[in-house]
């Protein structure tokens, strides 16, 4: 596995990752400036619930360019989805306020939402596959280097909002603070795109491609040949997205909500999530080729049903940097595993298509809601909040309980 293909595979992810958590941790300013609501966690909950329809593109985007990956290579794929996400992120900095035009910017902010949700729908999975199929072995940990873009991206929106709210006065923050890091998004895609440029097509696509055995429409054979593959993928990937999302979202608004924690400190634990999953990414990448991906999901799964229900009943600054850095090592442990198995269940010319359809499809009807979901839940009552992370992960593990080990998998196919 040569360095630029690692990062030509890195750098398109780190970007939309960044893109999508700059856009929760300027959650409260957003509501601030760009909604009506005088109620603080109305209006949060109006930009957590736009955030939610951002998961309605990203199954649109996986099928989108799933087929072109799979159709005409990955490294094609990759350089449209990086530009979308990242322009459409940018431009979220350049909204005028709700005060200035009143709905349009609403509207607006949605429109950008969904087009990010688009990038991302195809980025993940050729990313992936840029890594997975140029490896001769040790799949799960190569992957490991795509998965800790999450906590890489994470990371980077954290420490810019937590370095601009500590120098930056509570109305500059509301003025133009919050609107940096958005635009940062410009520079950064430039950047992806020399690096991008540069890479090459996998192996094994242009082996597929050579047999002419590529498919006319790969989402058909997928969803005829391999829908039981594509329920698994998507079932797992789900539970895995709300562990996330509870934990790098949910959680930090919550206790900021109840007074538990400051801006700062919400900051600072979302940066402690986001460190123990990239740390946690290539352990679990590691012993997912040792003993398998099943084993490793199974315990990711079962240690965040034991904790949910107390992550929300102990409410205080060190319940909350010990919950975060829980759910952090939860996440990052099953993310690797989970890459390996959704790329090794399908053949090569519909894996694109496949593995990035149950990334995408679990993370948007399973993952993405739960915020929102939970923390509706919780609005009647805070023992509700757990609710919907404990049926989903209960299912999972069934789910998983009756699959098979697809260590083994040969690719070449």
């Amino acid at each position: 596995m040569n360095k630029l293909t690692i990062s030509a595979s890195m750098i398109g992810t780190i970007i939309e990752w960044y893109d999508v958590f700059i856009f929760s941790s300027g959650a409260f300013y957003i509501g601030e400036e760009l909604f009506p609501s005088k109620n603080p966690l109305a209006a949060v909950l109006n930009v957590l619930l736009i955030f939610a329809l951002g998961f309605v593109t990203r199954p649109v985007g996986a099928l989108l360019f799933g087929h072109f990956g799979d159709r005409r290579g990955r490294r094609y794929s990759l350089l449209y989805t990086l530009l979308i996400s990242g322009i459409s992120s940018g431009l979220v900095g350049l909204l005028p306020t709700y005060q200035q035009v009143g709905s349009i910017t609403i509207v607006s902010l949605v429109i950008l939402r969904l087009l990010l949700g688009l990038g991302l729908g195809g980025e993940w999975g050729g990313a992936v596959l840029l890594t997975v199929e140029n490896s001769e072995g040790r799949r799960a940990f190569y992957t490991a280097f795509i998965q800790s873009t999450v906590g890489i991206g994470l990371l980077l929106g954290s420490l810019v909002f937590l370095g601009l709210s500590t120098t930056l006065s509570q109305a500059e923050m509301l003025s133009f603070g919050w609107r940096i890091p958005f635009l940062l998004s410009f520079l950064m895609v430039g950047i992806g795109l020399v690096i991008r440029l540069r890479v090459d097509e996998t192996a094994l696509f242009v082996r597929v491609k050579e047999r002419g055995m590529l498919l006319p429409f790969p989402s058909g054979e997928m969803f005829r040949k391999y829908w039981r593959e594509l329920l698994l993928g998507t079932v797992v990937a789900g539970a895995l997205g709300t562990v996330f999302y509870v934990g790098a979202i949910l959680l930090p608004v919550f206790y900021k909500l109840t007074g538990a924690v400051s801006s700062s400190l919400s900051f600072e634990g979302t940066a402690l999530f986001a460190i123990a999953d990239i740390v946690m990414v290539f352990a679990g990448g590691w012993l997912a080729d040792k003993v398998g991906r099943r084993p490793i999901l199974i315990l990711a799964n079962l240690l965040a049903l034991i904790t949910i229900y107390p992550a929300f009943i102990f409410r205080s600054v060190d319940s909350f940097f010990l919950m975060l850095l829980l759910f952090g090592i939860y996440h990052g442990m099953g993310y690797s595993p989970l890459a390996a198995m959704v790329s090794e269940i399908f053949p090569t010319n519909v894996r694109y298509t496949g593995a990035s359809s149950s990334y995408q499809f679990g993370n948007s009807f399973l993952g993405g809601p739960a915020s929102y979901v939970s923390a509706d839940l919780g609005s009647v009552n805070y023992l509700l909040y757990p609710v919907y992370t404990v049926v989903l992960v209960i299912i999972t593990l069934a789910f998983l309980a009756k699959s098979k080990e697809s260590k083994g998998v040969e690719l070449a196919q």
